[in-house]
């Protein structure tokens, strides 16, 4: 299946007055792809002429880039001249995506990842006449993102909110009337503006083509974070705002050292290393990428949510697989975690849509000691996601769980509520029998990745809600995403350097 190099020729995007195309091929055939192009639909008064040629092929390479090292080894031709130094930029990327992959099961394939031929007129970035202070903001809705949103409305003028519309058969996070109210309802209850992009991007590959190589990343987990990217890299171009940001919690910024490579978290295309070695390409054009909550765990971004901006808690969708009108599933595990973090902040998680009886009923045989379905390297040597569902076990007493469902009536009325505290009760025996490091306080070293002014803003409303961690706790993970993000970024500063990672 990979015996043969792949040959990838890019074509030029397609831009027209409200929708931008681009297509590829690709030899010999592969099948991860259904077809080789994909589209990009803007709102009608959104000017995509202030979006220079150059950006639009920065944004096909970051949607396609990670492609390129699931096909590795991969040839890629471009009929532009990015020079040398992007160019290695844009190989030390694909590299990165190639460690992962590795780390998570793929087969290892030694030497570089991609070969970048690009013949044809230097196109360099165009610097931007864009408004520094300006934020547009990947939005999805989910807790996390909902929580940048927040935080920009009060340290920004109306953010931009730029949400993309892309359904796929597998997932429900793009369809549905629950999604409606949610784009509706935020306009109303933040000063920000909306803008929503429609693509057919994530219908254009195969879901399970990396597993085929033993892979445990999906191929959505390796596209969809770039779409978002690129997607709204091209709306803040359009609108004339400087920063753009995704949100990105403290437990995806986990790394470890192995074998002289950084291994990252499986959502390493939203981490601070990822995102940092972005910001400095997206530097030529006078833009910024990064995001205010790299340093703020699950649990520390719910309780901001909840606490600080309650009035837009209720709008949280997270779940992928919620049934047509919901906001919620009731059976997975961003609904069991949803749960338990609200409860353990005495918040009913009704409020936020989830029915918490469902939850704990579905989750009656469920184990603390249960191995992950899906086992991949260890990124601390002391803590890990389940500590989180640990904690909030041990510290919520299963008589306030009683009392959080007997003040809401329709939990009060269901007749499995007995069941429900009796699952919840027998969960947290099992949870206060173990023992776990104590809750982590934010990482301020990802702060420091702001802009200085931005920073200490951030930085005062986290103590107001939050400790620090000590630290030298997470020294060398902050350490060893700064410096991978240097290291994928150093030739876009000029720097010659033909060393590789691979």
């Amino acid at each position: 299946m990979f015996e043969q190099a792949h040959r990838v020729r890019v074509h030029e995007p397609e831009i027209g007055e409200h929708e931008a195309r681009f297509r590829w091929e690709v030899t010999p055939a592969t099948e991860l792809y259904h077809r080789t192009d994909f589209g990009l639909s803007f709102p009608g008064d959104l000017d995509l002429t202030a979006v220079p040629r150059a950006l639009w092929w920065r944004i096909a390479l970051i949607c396609l880039h990670t492609h390129w090292a699931v096909l590795r080894p991969c040839q890629v031709h471009l009929p532009v001249h990015l020079g040398a130094g992007e160019r290695e930029f844009w190989l030390r990327l694909i590299d990165n995506v190639a460690v992962q992959l590795e780390a998570y099961g793929s087969a290892p394939r030694p030497g570089r990842a991609a070969e970048l031929v690009d013949v044809g007129p230097t196109l360099a970035p165009v610097p931007l006449a864009a408004d520094g202070t300006r934020a547009a903001l990947a939005f999805s809705g989910g807790r996390d993102s909902l929580t940048l949103a927040a935080l920009l409305c009060e340290l920004t003028e109306r953010p931009i909110l730029v949400t993309t519309t892309s359904p796929v058969p597998w997932a429900r996070d793009n369809v549905g009337r629950a999604r409606e109210e949610l784009l509706s309802d935020i306009v109303e209850r933040a000063p920000v503006e909306l803008v929503e992009v429609h693509s057919d991007y994530r219908t254009c590959w195969r879901l399970d083509f990396s597993a085929r190589d033993g892979c445990r990343l999906g191929v959505h987990e390796l596209s969809d974070i770039p779409l978002f990217q690129a997607v709204t890299l091209a709306v803040a171009a359009a609108s004339g705002a400087g920063q753009t940001f995704m949100a990105s919690e403290a437990d995806l910024q986990y790394n470890a050292a192995r074998d002289g490579e950084v291994i990252l978290h499986p959502e390493f295309l939203s981490c601070a290393a990822t995102q940092s070695a972005l910001d400095r390409l997206v530097r030529g054009f006078g833009l910024r990428q990064g995001s205010l909550t790299y340093a703020l765990h699950r649990p520390q971004v719910q309780r901001l949510l909840v606490r600080r901006y309650r009035h837009l808690a209720p709008l949280q969708l997270s779940c992928w697989r919620a049934p047509e009108g919901a906001r919620a599933c009731n059976g997975c595990g961003k609904c069991f975690q949803g749960t338990l973090f609200l409860l353990a902040e005495g918040v009913s998680p009704r409020s936020v849509g989830i029915d918490a009886i469902e939850v704990l009923c579905a989750y009656g045989d469920w184990r603390l000691d249960e191995p992950p379905v899906h086992e991949g390297p260890a990124l601390h040597e002391l803590r890990s996601a389940r500590h989180h569902a640990v904690r909030c076990l041990q510290q919520t007493a299963t008589a306030r769980v009683a009392s959080i469902f007997g003040s809401d009536a329709l939990t009060a009325d269901d007749p499995r509520l007995g069941e429900a505290l009796a699952v919840f009760a027998r969960m947290r025996a099992e949870a206060l029998a173990l023992s776990v490091p104590p809750a982590p306080g934010y990482i301020a070293g990802f702060l420091e990745l702001l802009e200085p002014e931005l920073c200490g803003r951030v930085r005062t409303i986290f103590d107001q809600h939050f400790s620090p961690a000590p630290r030298g706790e997470f020294a060398e993970i902050v350490g060893r995403s700064r410096a991978l993000a240097a290291w994928i970024g150093q030739p876009l500063a000029g720097v010659s350097d033909s060393v590789t990672r691979r």
